[in-house]
C-alpha cells in the first residue's frame, strides 16, 4: 500500500521552497528489492529517508551506496538508480531555482551531479528532524515537523533578488524564453546572468533549459502507461525527434525505447508527482 501527499509550502517559505512532497509505502510481501529510475531534473532537493534509508548509484557505477539520513540534491545531469527492499516513508523538499542556493549559501557548483550528506551542509539538526519524522504517523504532521524546520532557518536566508524571480520565469515557460530575456528579467547582462545561474543552479542557462524540456518530456512519459513519444516531444516543446533524442540520450543515458524497456523491469515512478 503506498500513500502520499503533495503539500503546498508554507507562505514564508515560498519564495524558495516549491514543495513538500511525502510518501509511506508499505511493500508487498514477496515483493522484495524494488528499483527505479531517477533521471536529472531541474529541480534541487532534499530527500529525507524516514523509516528506512536507500541505496543508490549512478548509472555509470557498478554498485550501490547506502544514502545517509538526509541527502541533498543540487544540480544532476546523470541519471541515478534507486533501491528499497523494505517499507519506507520519505519526504521530498522541491525547490524554486535558486532556492537551495539561498538556503545553503554556497554555489551549486560545488554540490555538482551527486547526492550528498544533508548532516556534512547543513549540521546534525537535519539528522534530528528525520529521527522527529520517524516518530509520527500522519503524513500531515510530518509535512508540519519540516515546515518548522525551515522556518527556523529563515533568518539565514539569503534575500530575493531580480535573478531568482527570472529563473521561476525560465522554468514557467518550459525552458522556451530566450536566454537574453530572462537575463533581461534578471536586470543583468547576458555575461552577469550567465555567472549568477553557475552560482544558483550549477549549470549553464542553455544547459539548464534542455533540463527543463528533458525533465517535463520523461515526467510525461512516468505518467503514461503507453508512451506515444511523439506526441510526449511535442508536448514537452521538442520541434523534432533529433533534439528530443539528443537530450534523452545526454540525461537519462539511453534511449526513450530503451528507458521503456527499464522501467518495465525497474518499476518505481520517482517522478510522476514532481511539480515545477
Amino acid at each position: 500500500m503506498i500513500k502520499f501527499k503533495l503539500f503546498e509550502p508554507h507562505p514564508l517559505l515560498a519564495t524558495f521552497v516549491q514543495s513538500i512532497f511525502v510518501v509511506d509505502h508499505v511493500l508487498d510481501p514477496g515483493e522484495g528489492v524494488i528499483v527505479g529510475q531517477y533521471p536529472p531534473t531541474p529541480q534541487h532537493c532534499i530527500f529525507l529517508y524516514i523509516k528506512e534509508k536507500f541505496k543508490a548509484k549512478k548509472v555509470n557505477e557498478s554498485e550501490y551506496r547506502i544514502r545517509s539520513k538526509a541527502v541533498v540534491v543540487g544540480p544532476q545531469v546523470t541519471r541515478m538508480e534507486l533501491t528499497v527492499s523494505h517499507d519506507y516513508t520519505v519526504a521530498v523538499v522541491g525547490f524554486r531555482p535558486g532556492g537551495l542556493f539561498r538556503l545553503l549559501g554556497i554555489p551549486m557548483e560545488e554540490i555538482f551531479d551527486d547526492g550528498f550528506d544533508g548532516f556534512e551542509l547543513m549540521g546534525n539538526d537535519i539528522n534530528d528532524l528525520v529521527d522527529r519524522c520517524a516518530e509520527i504517523e500522519s503524513l500531515d504532521k510530518i509535512n508540519e515537523c519540516i515546515e518548522n524546520y525551515l522556518l527556523g532557518k529563515l533568518t539565514k536566508v539569503k534575500e530575493l533578488l531580480p535573478v531568482d524571480k527570472a529563473l521561476q520565469q525560465m522554468l514557467h515557460f518550459q525552458g522556451h524564453m530566450p536566454i537574453t530575456q530572462v537575463a533581461d528579467h534578471a536586470c543583468l547582462s547576458l555575461r552577469q546572468f550567465e555567472r549568477k545561474c553557475k552560482e544558483r543552479l550549477g549549470l549553464s542557462p542553455k544547459v539548464y533549459s534542455r533540463l527543463i524540456r528533458f525533465s517535463n518530456a520523461y515526467r510525461l512519459f512516468e505518467k503514461s502507461e503507453t508512451p506515444n513519444w511523439s506526441e510526449i516531444a511535442y508536448t514537452a516543446g521538442y520541434y523534432d525527434q533529433m533534439h528530443f533524442i539528443k537530450d534523452f540520450k545526454e540525461f537519462a543515458g539511453i534511449t526513450p525505447t530503451m528507458m521503456e524497456e527499464e522501467l518495465k523491469r525497474k518499476p518505481l515512478r520517482f517522478q510522476t508527482a514532481i511539480r515545477f
